[in-house]
């Protein structure tokens, strides 16, 4: 009896059983660790490559978008703080020049209300504040702000302020 009649006797035909050979065999090759070729895992990493084809376009082109929206977000969060860094400048310069404005009129003996002093003087505080907390050198207005505070003390220790709107009103 050769082969070609024992796979008769059991019913299988030449092909059914190579087939089936070749299913045990990879099957085989797939568990053992020391060969690197695995064909079911490959064989599956392939038809699910095919069936997710459609997820994974879909997911790259929602990755284009996410950041194309995050470039936008960042171009807009740049021009946020560079807006935020102008309108501080601004502020700056115009208490820096509030200050100034409020300093040569005292050199010029112009009197103010005890109420304009201490609005001056808060100014004066928040400017040095920020002076401080920027590391930005302050210069010419130290003196004009030791000028309006030493003033104010002289106001305050002589009671010599204008007198306010307020003031006058009462009896």
């Amino acid at each position: 009896m050769n082969f070609a009649d024992f796979l008769q006797k059991i019913g299988l035909s030449y092909t059914t059983f190579w087939g089936i050979l070749a299913f045990a065999m990879s099957i085989g090759i797939e568990i053992i660790p020391k060969i690197k070729w695995s064909p079911w895992s490959a064989l599956f990493l392939w038809i699910g490559s095919k069936i997710n084809d459609k997820i994974d376009r879909k997911v790259s082109e929602s990755m284009k978008k996410i950041e194309s929206v995050e470039n936008k977000v960042d171009k807009l969060q740049n021009e946020l703080d560079s807006h935020i860094r102008e309108s501080e400048d601004k502020a700056l310069q115009e208490k820096r020049r509030d200050i100034l404005d409020f300093s040569n009129a005292c050199l010029n003996k112009r009197r103010h209300t005890r109420e304009q002093f201490e609005f001056i003087i808060s100014l004066c505080d928040e400017y040095e504040q920020y002076i401080e907390d920027n590391n930005i050198k302050n210069g010419v207005i130290e003196s004009a702000i030791r000028d309006i505070r030493r003033l104010y003390d002289k106001c305050r220790a002589e009671r010599s302020f204008l007198i306010s709107e307020e003031e006058w009103d009462r009896p």
